[in-house]
């Protein structure tokens, strides 16, 4: 109906305008973790960041080319909710306790097990998905 259609072009506004901000942000990200906050900021890094950049953009290509919002959602989103829950937080943990040479409540082993499920998660979320795409 016409709220459904609304909704679907007040949504393509608003990527329209948020996309560049989120792009500009994970591609700094990258930039930094890959090449090195001194490199990048020296101006040193040119090809490399050229190549950063179109990775980048061919990666978001390709996740334009699914077909349908909710597909590129339960990826996108279960991707980064499955790593922000069981991945990162154990990883965290772990580094913490090692570089405060401090004991973990159940080892690390438990942190590790953690962590695989998490990756098992992430998994079976991109798995499941790039299925239902396909199908």
């Amino acid at each position: 109906g016409p709220y459904l259609s609304a909704l679907k072009l007040l949504l393509c506004i608003d990527l329209l305008f948020t996309f560049p901000i989120v792009f500009s942000s994970g591609r700094q990200i990258l930039e930094n973790s890959i090449l090195g906050t001194e490199k990048v900021e020296s101006g040193e890094a040119g090809a490399s960041q050229a190549a950063i950049v179109a990775g980048a953009v061919g990666s978001c290509f390709c996740l334009a080319q699914i077909g349908g919002v909710g597909a590129v959602a339960n990826l996108v989103g279960g991707v980064a909710q499955g790593t922000l829950a069981f991945i990162m937080p154990p990883l965290i943990a772990v580094t913490l306790s090692r570089r405060n040479d401090s004991d973990l409540d159940g080892g690390e082993a438990k942190q590790a097990l953690i962590g695989t499920f998490g990756v098992a998660v992430v998994s079976a979320v991109t798995y499941f998905t790039v299925v239902g795409i396909f199908q």
